[in-house]
């Protein structure tokens, strides 16, 4: 049976739909909303080549007339350039105001066809159909869209809800493990700050760079559901969904220094993690001891909890400063206060990172 989780964002509230074996129905489950018959399916080849005809087919099999844009895989391909191909593709398919752009694909694809989709004709529906589990359970929920600006990550988008969530956990076979561990940083953090239970569960498994099926099918569940929490109190970020990017203040950073390459965005979340939490022990704000198991869940998922090699550390505080989290010039983290919460703080100093980031630097591997 479909697991369904309702993000209440009137009057945008959608469903988030956890249904293994079913991405051959999206057709079925798009012909009961309000989504025109205008379909644009935006994809990368990877992703297109396994899964593209079978949605293909489940559109047009619900009368769905479907076009295709593919782009380039790869978060360096995050830019308006992209952008303007989806534009093209919308164009040169007579796409209106009441039509669909659909993202088949990872987190990067989602952005990506979300903010067109919020921006061609001010806004056409979109449906989010995320094949990769850091998509699932992050990037595709909560309506946050845009692409990169070459000096930070995700600094130009838009707020855009989807009409619909469709997970269908069976897509990840065909997911590489590398990205299977990444995204696994994210449903960490979930842990860390919002669910404590979905913490002691993870403490359970022996390890977590791969999971059996229940263990996927409650990751992907209790995930889903602290997003889906956080962002229907507060849609637009302007308080609690703050906590959302625990993690993300050091990990964007990283990602931008290392030019999208050699450390992807769920490896950049765990070493922002281990960092914040570093920060807030040293602001007596977590136990130690909280921090040591919150390193030994990102162990066991095979994640980096350091800084790679050749990072300047002084470059980091200068890419901190261009966070679209920076507020009246103060740089603002997230820092955990316990297993299941955390909160959002403008006084870290700049000192205090760097001693941090030298310890990351220097110390082993965990």
């Amino acid at each position: 049976m479909p697991v369904i989780i309702r993000v209440e964002v009137p009057p945008a509230s959608y469903n988030i739909t956890i249904a293994p074996g079913e991405l051959s129905r999206i057709g079925s489950y798009m012909a009961d909303l309000p989504v025109g018959n205008k379909v644009l399916l935006v994809s990368n080849p990877n992703i297109f080549k396994h899964w593209g005809d079978r949605v293909i087919q489940s559109l047009q099999k619900s009368g769905f007339v479907t076009q295709t844009c593919i782009l380039p895989a790869g978060e360096r391909y995050k830019t308006l350039a992209s952008i303007q191909k989806i534009y093209s593709a919308a164009l040169g398919n007579r796409l209106e105001r009441n039509s669909t752009i659909l993202a088949l694909g990872g987190g990067v694809i989602g952005d990506m066809a979300g903010f067109a989709a919020a921006t061609w004709l001010r806004g056409i529906n979109f449906i989010q159909v995320p094949t990769s589990l850091l998509a699932m359970v992050d990037a595709a929920i909560g309506g946050k869209t845009g692409v990169n600006h070459p000096q930070g990550k995700n600094l130009i988008g838009a707020f855009h809800q989807p009409k619909l969530v469709l997970i269908d956990p069976e897509v990840l076979q065909t997911l590489p493990k590398r990205e299977f561990k990444a995204a696994m940083a994210e449903v960490i953090k979930y842990g860390v700050i919002w669910d404590a239970e979905l913490f002691y569960e993870l403490e359970a498994l022996d390890r977590l760079d791969t999971l059996p099926t229940e263990a996927l099918q409650l990751a992907l569940q209790h995930s889903c559901q602290a997003k889906a929490a956080v962002v229907s109190q507060d849609e637009r970020e302007a308080g609690l969904r703050a906590i959302l990017n625990y993690g993300h203040t050091i990990g964007h950073a990283v990602e931008n220094l290392t030019g999208y390459r050699s450390i992807n965005h769920g490896e950049a979340v765990a070493i922002g993690m281990a960092a914040a939490g570093a920060i807030a022990v040293d602001l007596n704000l977590w136990q130690a001891s909280s921090q040591y198991r919150q390193l030994e869940l990102i162990r066991k998922a095979g994640l980096p909890s350091r800084l790679p090699e050749k990072l300047d550390i002084e470059e980091i505080i200068m890419a901190l400063q261009t966070d679209k989290k920076v507020k009246n010039g103060r740089i603002r983290f997230v820092l955990p206060t316990e297993i299941g919460a955390a909160m959002v703080s403008d006084q870290v100093t700049s000192d205090l990172i760097r001693q941090v980031l030298r310890t990351l630097s220097n110390k082993v591997a965990v």
